[in-house]
């Protein structure tokens, strides 16, 4: 990539023959009496050997060029290969390659680093007897649902049981609940947490506006029995939902991304620089790619173009740097400025936390 990228501007013998003297010699004299004698043994026919001989050294040479036609062609194509890497086009600010195509196996984060495990979890709520951990699922083929999925985790030596799931709803955001439930009945956990273990929940919530991240207030109530007798407690928490869980890493190669950057659709922009925790580059992307959810597109050295898709269809294209004082810069074109803006603010986070 250049240092500076005016970003987002949208032969075979014949036998011979001979005359022996015996013929010669039988002419004048004559000739004396039979006698036994063993056959002299038959004159090698020089042609064929030499017929035999000459096909060998055909197949040999034969066998010889096939051998450098492939070796030939493995290197031309080698070298194809090397060149159609180092091709890029510059596309609106953002260098991208040109033909190359990507498997759909790339994946959220680079090969050439590895982290040591990551999880997407976050921390909900905790207090003496019960902790909670969550994380957003998101599928493009529900674009107005999400699913919190929760790990309750009973800290305590007793059984917790009868525990009940309640979130406030948003003008944007409702938990899904069953039918014939108002907005402020609680969810049933269905299961008992034992001593010292912990189980998932998965709670639905119908979100109509993407755009904003959500602060939901909630509460988890629950019994704790022991031989004593039971005791009722409760656990309030805040629900957040940044704009980069609606994401949806989605593979995309690059003629259908050098595509999506110059067909106009894309005309929302927001840029923003700052220094992240890691120094180096590779363990950067991995955590935006896993992280936010985003795939790479292509990555050249300290350069990196990324893509991904919210469960609203929205498109987003971020151009990832790293500069030479060691920050980083992110460019980003979108459809809607908002949601790109918080995806960029989501990622600092991510980085710089």
């Amino acid at each position: 990539m250049k240092a500076e990228i005016d970003f987002w501007l949208t032969n075979e013998t014949v036998p011979a023959t001979s005359d022996g003297p015996e013929s010669k010699q039988e002419a004048r004299t004559e000739s004396p009496p039979p006698v036994d004698t063993p056959p002299a043994p038959p004159t090698p026919h020089k042609s064929a050997c030499h017929e035999e001989d000459t096909k060998e050294s055909k197949s040999k040479k034969k066998k010889e060029k096939e051998k450098r036609e492939k070796k030939g062609a493995k290197e031309k194509k080698e070298k194809a290969r090397k060149e159609k890497q180092s091709q890029y086009i510059e596309t609106e600010g953002v260098t991208t390659p040109s033909k190359e195509e990507l498997p759909a196996s790339l994946a959220a984060t680079p090969a050439v680093y590895k982290l040591p495990p990551m999880s997407s979890y976050r921390l909900l709520g905790e207090n003496a007897a019960v902790k909670m951990m969550y994380e957003t699922r998101t599928t493009t083929s529900h674009m107005n649902h999400v699913v919190i999925s929760v790990i309750f985790t009973n800290l305590t030596m007793q059984n917790v049981k009868q525990l009940e799931f309640n979130v406030m709803d948003s003008l944007t955001m409702k938990l899904l609940r069953g039918p014939g439930m108002s907005q402020h009945d609680p969810v049933q956990v269905p299961f008992v947490l034992l001593p010292d273990s912990q189980n998932e929940g998965q709670f639905g919530f119908q979100v109509d506006n993407i755009s904003m991240p959500q602060k939901l207030k909630g509460t988890l109530t629950y019994i704790v029995k022991s031989d004593e007798g039971s005791s009722q407690d409760k656990l309030d928490f805040r629900l957040t939902i940044p704009c980069s869980a609606y994401l949806v890493g989605i593979p995309c190669n690059g003629d259908a991304y050098t595509k999506l950057l110059t067909s106009g659709q894309l005309t929302e922009k927001y840029a923003a620089q700052f220094t992240t925790l890691d120094a180096d580059f590779a363990p950067v992307l991995a955590k935006i790619c896993f992280l936010a959810h985003f795939t790479v597109v292509e990555q050249v050295e300290t350069s990196a173009s990324l893509y991904s898709k919210s469960i609203y269809g929205h498109h987003v294209c971020l151009l990832v740097k790293q500069l030479a004082n060691g920050a980083l810069s992110i460019d980003g074109k979108s459809t809607d400025s908002m949601f790109l803006s918080n995806v960029i603010d989501d990622i600092k986070a991510i980085l710089t936390t």
